[in-house]
C-alpha cells in the first residue's frame, strides 16, 4: 500500500528560468531577413488553380491549372494537367499538358508524349517524345545570332 502512495504522489515541476532567453533567441531568427529565398523561389499553381493575368518570376514556374494570361520566368514546367493560354517567355520549357499561344524559349523545349502546343514557336534546342504535339508556326532561333524576338512583345 505504501507502494500505491509513492507513485500517486506528485511532486512540483521545476521552473524553467531559461524562457525567456529561449523566446528572444526565436524572435531573432524570425526577424532577420531572408535572402536565400528569393534566389531559389518557385511558384506552383496546383491543380484546380485558375489564373488571368501576367505572370512574372526570376526562377521557376511549375504549372498543374490553368492560365490565361502571359508567362516570363527562367524554367517553366506545364504538368499533365497544366493548361496555358497566352504568351510565353522562358528559357527551358517541359511540357506535358497543353498550351496555345507565341512561345519563345531560349534554350529547350521539350515535349512530353501527353502534350499538345499550339501557336507561334521559338526555340534553341527542341525534343519531342513519342506522342507529343506540336502545331502552328515554328522557328529555331540560333543562340549565336542576335535575332528579333516577337515584335508585339513588350517588356517588362
Amino acid at each position: 500500500m505504501s507502494l500505491l502512495k509513492l507513485k500517486s504522489k506528485t511532486e512540483p515541476l521545476p521552473i524553467n528560468t531559461n524562457i525567456n532567453k529561449y523566446d528572444e533567441d526565436i524572435n531573432i531568427e524570425i526577424k532577420e531577413p531572408i535572402k536565400e529565398i528569393k534566389q531559389n523561389s518557385s511558384l506552383i499553381i496546383g491543380e484546380g488553380a485558375t489564373i488571368k493575368g501576367e505572370i512574372v518570376e526570376e526562377n521557376e514556374i511549375t504549372v498543374h491549372g490553368s492560365i490565361d494570361g502571359d508567362i516570363q520566368c527562367r524554367d517553366l514546367i506545364i504538368g499533365k494537367t497544366g493548361n496555358v493560354k497566352g504568351k510565353i517567355k522562358a528559357e527551358t520549357l517541359y511540357v506535358e499538358g497543353c498550351i496555345e499561344g507565341e512561345i519563345y524559349v531560349k534554350e529547350l523545349l521539350k515535349l512530353f508524349s501527353s502534350s499538345y502546343v499550339s501557336g507561334k514557336v521559338s526555340y534553341g534546342s527542341l525534343q519531342i517524345n513519342e506522342g507529343g504535339k506540336l502545331v502552328g508556326e515554328i522557328e529555331f532561333k540560333d543562340n549565336n545570332i542576335a535575332q528579333e524576338e516577337f515584335k508585339d512583345w513588350k517588356s517588362l
